[in-house]
Formats: structure tokens, sequence, C-alpha cells
């Protein structure tokens, strides 16, 4: 083959050298260079940003370092994977402690994004940046933004995040742990919850497998149920529901989460118990930060029994095995909550099935929850879609 016809190979798929415009004769150094062009650049650029990215992360790690001297200064020990706790409290076991990330970005800077959270109990969501009007509510996070890009809170994390060399954060980490001391929740009012009951005629094979629908009691009753606010993940709402329909019965989340360190840091490890795949909650607040802070990776269903049900004993059980896990001990219990996936099986859908062996009361509360957070109620007979509650706006 002679190189004419390798120059064409190459050249012609990218629509750079048709067959009529190939030259019968090349000299070497045209071939050389169109070569080098073709294929030399791409993989000597491919090495400088490899060699950058290794060089910056040594200099990370070194920052890393850094950092770290400066948070142990304001009265934290290190946990590893960037985790920190007070070093000196009565009690171990309560909540409190911070995360320090450091990325790489910007790549071709010398700086590095120096991020730095402290735990709150409590959840909310917004950001403020620098040079932006801060609303009156959040005035005590305004002066992080003197020295920080941006700050706010991300669901249980008070955090300031900015592009910086400068590892001194002492004052800085004193001053978010006092903010992730204030009670600084999101407040619901308003909304629309849908309310069906029953299964569908065209239940999807993702929601009820027709092998498993057939395991199920035939006295078992279904109420599907949504409160649709920011997207399809748990909410303070909807947890409230299932609060109260729980009743004095113990609420199991069945999840295959293995790290809840971020949890226990939060809100302590009292309000903690875990069984295998199975993490019992005393408060609504934290399936609610565990599930917003995985993204919805949390979540795999909510059982409510007298006791934990068998099982569930491997730590990290997969997720696909939790269905059948459920319906060898559904008799047992008393209420099971799980969240719907949309009609393409892409993402959840904002819609959460409750099944119960027994009858069951799912209006009454939701009545009395949509009455004192002036919402609405709307019964729908199919399955839900976000366009009910949400116009599409283009």
């Amino acid at each position: 083959m002679s190189l004419t016809t390798v120059l064409f190979v190459l050249l012609f798929p990218f629509g750079l050298l048709a067959p009529q415009e190939v030259p019968q004769s090349m000299s070497w150094i045209t071939i050389l260079l169109v070569l080098v062009f073709l294929v030399g650049l791409p993989v000597l650029t491919f090495l400088l940003i490899g060699a950058r990215i290794r060089a910056k992360e040594r200099k990370a790690d070194a920052l890393e370092g850094e950092v770290q001297k400066a948070i142990q200064a304001a009265g934290f020990e290190p946990l590893g994977e960037g985790k920190y706790r007070p070093a000196k409290r009565a009690d171990p076991l309560a909540p409190g402690g911070l995360k320090m990330e450091i990325s790489t970005n910007p790549l071709l800077r010398k700086e590095f994004t120096l991020r730095l959270a402290a735990f709150s109990n409590t959840v909310h969501e917004f950001e403020l940046r620098r040079g932006q009007p801060v609303p009156p509510e959040f005035a005590s996070f305004a002066p992080l933004l003197e020295r920080w890009d941006s700050c706010g809170k991300m669901f249980a994390e008070c955090y300031a995040a900015k592009v910086t060399r400068d590892p001194d954060v002492t004052d800085d980490a004193r001053k978010l742990v006092e903010l992730a001391a204030v009670p600084l929740s999101k407040a619901y009012r308003g909304g629309t919850f849908t309310y069906r009951e029953g299964f569908e005629k065209d239940v999807p094979q993702w929601h009820w497998r027709y092998d498993f629908r057939a395991r199920l009691p035939r006295e078992v009753h279904r109420v599907c149920v949504s409160y649709y606010r920011d997207g399809p993940l748990l909410n303070p709402i909807l947890l409230r529901l299932f609060w109260e329909l729980a009743g004095d019965g113990r609420k199991l989340f069945v999840s295959d989460t293995e790290d809840l360190s971020f949890l226990e840091l939060a809100f302590g490890r009292r309000e903690i118990a875990c069984w295998g795949a199975i993490v019992e909650f005393f408060k609504p607040e934290l399936p609610l930060a565990a599930d917003l802070h995985t993204d919805g990776g949390f979540f795999g269903g909510l059982f409510v029994a007298k006791d934990v049900p068998d099982g569930f004993e491997i730590e990290g059980m997969p997720k696909v095995f939790f269905h059948d896990a459920v319906l060898k001990v559904f008799r047992k219990l008393r209420l099971y909550i799980r969240r719907l996936w949309d009609d393409e099986f892409s993402w959840y859908s904002g819609e959460y099935e409750i099944l119960s062996a027994s009858p069951i009361d799912v209006r009454t509360p939701l009545q009395k929850i949509a009455g004192e957070i002036g919402a609405q109620v709307m019964d729908i007979d199919r399955r839900f879609h976000k366009r009910l509650v949400i116009p599409l706006d283009y």
C-alpha cells in the first residue's frame, strides 16, 4: 500500500480529502506534517493534560495537608476521607463535624477549588455568591462572602467554597460550625398532593413484575400519593405523612448505602440503628438528609413493623434484591412504602406507593396535612406525572 493510499484512508472519513483530490505524488514532508497534525497533536495534548493533572494532584495533596493543620487548630481531629469531628467533647456520640474537599479545578491555574462544610441537624438548600444580594434571612452567612466565592447550605451541610491557594481556614471553620448549630430549615407551603387507590390495568413491569404481583396477598391494599416539590426525592411533607401513617410502629428503611458517617456527624450516632441493609431512624430529618445527600440513592423503601424483618442481614445488599426480600415478609409488615419510577424507567416519578395487607386510611392524615400547609388534594385515576401539577414552561 502506497503512502498516498494511506493518507487517503486517514483523511477521507473526516471529509478532508475527496477521492478526486488525491494527488498522484506527495512529498514525504507533506505526508509527515499531515500525520503529525492528525495523530501527533492529539497525543501530545493528551500527554500534557495528563502530566498537568498529576502535577496538580501532588500539589493538591500538599495543600490538603496545610488545610488539615488549620482545621486541627480550630479544634477538630481527622477521621479520614476529608471528615473531621471535634477533638474534645464530653459525648463522643453527639453530632458535630466538618468536611473538607479540594479539587484540581481550574486545571490551568495555580489555584485549587476548596470547599469547607460543617454538618447541621436541619435541612435546607440555598446558595449565596459574592457580589450578589443576600436575603435578610441568610444575613448571618454574609461575612463569609468577604473571603469566599460562595457559601450557603446544601441539605445538612453549611458550606463555603472558593478558588484559592490559602490554607488558613481556622476562623472560617469555627464560623461554619456556629452557623450549622442555628436551626435553618426550608418551609413548604401550598402545592398539590395527588391520590389514587388500587392497581391500574396496565401496571408497568418495572413497578410490579407479573410474578411478584402474584405473590401479594389477595386482600392487599394499595394507595399511591405524591407531593412533588423541587423534584421526585423525599421532602419533609412526604416524610411527615409517612410518620403519621406509621404511628407507634418502627420506621425501618432499607438501603444499599454503606457509608452513613455524614448522618452521624450531622445528627449524632444515637439517632441511627443499623441491621444489615436496614436502617432505623427516629427522626424524619435523617432519611430526608440521606436521600437528598445521595441524590435518591439512599431510599430503597420504608417498612413499618413491630420488629426488624428477616432477609436483610447483608450490609450493602444490592437494590435488585430488595423487592423479593420484602415480599417474603410482607404479611409481617404494617406498611411498605417505596418510590415508583417514571413511565420510561429512567428516573423517579415522584409518586410513592403505600402497601398494606390490611385496610389503611391514608386520606385522613393527607387531608389534615394539606389543610395545615394550604395544599390541595387531587384525585387521579392514572399514574402520576409531574405535568399534572407543574405546567410545562417553555
